[in-house]
């Protein structure tokens, strides 16, 4: 993994908050399993099953962050459980 660009790339997500909670994805704890590699960005949001729905756009905020770090040719994030 380059830390470079995860490092980057986590940085990005720490400006992405919940909503209702007011916190951000990585201090929250819900940032899980980054990897970044050759410039293609992985990783999952921990949310409550009863919230993964309404979390969607929060799902896609994260993406679209991580996305726009320098040197990410592709970032995709997905919600878990």
């Amino acid at each position: 993994m380059s830390e470079t660009l995860a490092e980057a790339v986590r940085a990005a997500l720490s400006a992405v908050r919940d909503p209702d909670t007011g916190r951000d994805v990585v201090s929250s704890g819900m940032l899980q399993g980054l990897s970044a590699r050759d410039g293609l960005v992985q990783f999952a949001l921990a949310v409550p099953r009863e919230r993964a729905r309404a979390l969607e756009p929060l799902r896609a905020a994260a993406e679209r962050a991580a996305a726009a770090v320098p040197g990410v040719l592709s970032a995709t994030c997905v919600l878990t459980a």
